[in-house]
């Protein structure tokens, strides 16, 4: 998901990727938090975390790190190059609210949250709007249908986490789909119907196919 403020001048200077401090921090801190929630929703919880040790927890919060990474940073961060690429400015902001949701909720075995999106200032049209739109979920799709290619050529705890990785990757780019604003579905079914379509069909594919290999 993206936010979009009144437009602005163009800077040249922003067609590359270029990242502050404050942004790298923040960056920092939504990874960090959002990999601690998801590593107690895989303990089991709250109930959980009682049953699972150090050892194990230090796993999974090293498993929670990868997933996290591989799907929710590099779905900001292909927002943020798109828009940058068009000569706006971008920069991702976290929402402490939302990432303390997260770690409440975590406690009672779900993942749910609103860690953060990319701010942009530029002069968007509405078809750089749509494709800055269409860069997140496509990532996350990219990345599903690698991983359930890559599945059946794995076992044990590489099979988990390769199946974790493309039901969430898969899971995310249909979220962000649904045509209802500010998700990015509402920018991309205004901007071209037939790609949302595409890229909406393309998700529950991969989804299906996440559980049957």
């Amino acid at each position: 998901m993206r936010g979009h403020d009144d437009p602005i001048a163009v800077n040249p200077g922003f067609r590359k990727p270029v990242f502050s401090r404050t942004e790298i921090r923040e960056i920092a801190g939504a990874v960090t938090l959002l990999s601690v929630a998801m590593a107690i929703v895989l303990s089991g919880g709250l109930a959980g975390l009682y049953r699972t040790g150090p050892g194990m927890f230090i796993l999974l919060l090293a498993i929670s790190a990868v997933l996290i990474v591989f799907s929710f940073l590099l779905h900001e961060l292909a927002h943020k190059f798109t828009a940058q690429k068009y000569g706006a400015w971008a920069e991702f902001r976290m929402y402490p609210g939302g990432l303390m949701l997260a770690i409440v909720m975590s406690l009672f075995g779900f993942l749910f949250a609103a860690p953060g999106a990319v701010y942009i200032n530029g002069r968007i049209t509405e078809e750089m709007n749509g494709r800055i739109s269409m860069a997140g979920p496509l990532v996350n799709l990219l990345l599903a249908t690698g991983a359930v290619v890559f599945v059946p050529f794995t076992t044990g705890i590489l099979s988990d986490v390769a199946f974790m990785m493309a039901y969430f990757n898969a899971f995310l780019a249909l979220f962000n789909m649904l045509p209802i604003p500010p998700l990015d579905g509402s920018k991309i079914f205004r901007w071209n119907r037939g790609a949302y379509i595409a890229m909406f069909g393309w998700g529950i594919v991969v989804l299906a196919l996440a559980f049957l290999i």
